[in-house]
């Protein structure tokens, strides 16, 4: 059985105070838990991620429209049709491992490299309402999406590149605390 979380326990885990939380879920507009144990330990690893990119000053609008790419991609790789669950972005998502294949906020393993011209579908199997135009008439392509993920990305690369010598020297100045 998977790990769940409450709310209380995601924050410490998380290392950020109950509201912080909340914040962030109405921000990235992630959908909250009616049960109180039901955050699975991806959810933890995701949060950590935007937690690890707040502290970089990386801003929270940029955070959401990387985590909306994400998950528009894995609709169009059909990844959704894969779990029954609501948090069905994390549910195959990968907290310890990151490669050229992996999302940076799911840990989706998208058995390829993202950056690359190639695509892997998986299959659907689930039934989905007809939508008035097919994707395609509609302009949804998943390597147009992969292109506008990649740009932000690269967006977000330089950002954390740019804060990363101030928070070493933060991190170097603090030491083991201010009260040895």
């Amino acid at each position: 059985m998977t790990e769940t979380y409450t709310l209380n326990e995601l924050a410490v885990a998380v290392g950020k105070s109950v509201p912080y939380i909340r914040q962030l879920q109405a921000q990235l507009k992630v959908s909250a838990q009616r049960r109180p144990e039901a955050y699975p330990e991806a959810y933890v690893h995701f949060l950590r991620r935007v937690v690890a990119l707040r502290m970089f000053q990386v801003p929270l609008d940029d955070i959401a429209e990387l985590f909306e790419k994400e998950k528009k991609a894995l609709e169009l790789l059909h990844f959704d049709a894969m779990s029954q669950s609501p948090f069905w972005y994390l549910a195959a998502g990968d907290g310890t491992t990151r490669t050229d294949r992996h999302l940076l906020l799911t840990g989706h393993d998208l058995g390829f490299p993202v950056a690359s011209g190639a695509i892997q579908c998986n299959l659907d199997f689930r039934e989905r309402s007809r939508e008035l135009f097919v994707g395609h008439e509609m302009g949804e392509d998943v390597r147009r999406v992969l292109d506008l993920y990649l740009k932000l990305l690269r967006k977000v690369d330089e950002r954390v590149r740019t804060e990363r010598p101030v928070l070493l020297e933060a991190l170097a100045w603090v030491g083991n605390g201010l009260l040895r």
